[in-house]
């Protein structure tokens, strides 16, 4: 039997955007032990906690864009799933990255990007939710 070509697309994206939230999780696994052993030991008790923010983060949002493309796989390239999907990497990307580079250079220009990336994981969360209540009807 030969499978739709859309339908094969939509699972094709939604596992890259999986194969993305799992990059993310293994990545956050290595920043973890490179800040228990290489950061920990240079930076204030403030700036490890900040790092440790990030890493917790980055994790929870890699496992969310997971299951954010298993739902895209599942169901298809609805608007909402893949706007969550991009919400969540691009939030990640800049409240994590940010954190990470805040505490490990002790330089507070990067703190400016926390909120904004903070506010697209909100929206990211938000907007995934709401594309699975539609998918409920």
């Amino acid at each position: 039997m030969i499978e739709d070509p859309v339908r094969l697309a939509d699972r094709r994206r939604g596992l890259q955007f999986a194969a993305l939230g799992a990059f993310l999780c293994a990545l956050a696994v290595i920043l973890a032990a490179a800040g228990d052993h290489l950061v920990a030991g240079e930076v204030s008790a403030a700036r490890l906690h900040t790092y440790d923010i990030a890493n917790r983060f980055q994790i929870f949002q890699g496992i969310g864009l997971v299951l954010a493309g298993f739902a895209i796989a599942q169901w298809g390239r609805r608007r909402s799933l893949c706007l969550a999907a991009i919400l969540m990497f691009l939030g990640v990307v800049s409240f994590s990255g940010a954190l990470y580079l805040l505490s490990v250079t002790g330089q507070q220009g990067w703190a400016i990007f926390a909120p904004i990336g903070g506010s697209a994981l909100i929206f990211a969360w938000l907007t995934f939710a709401y594309g699975l209540w539609r998918l409920s009807r």
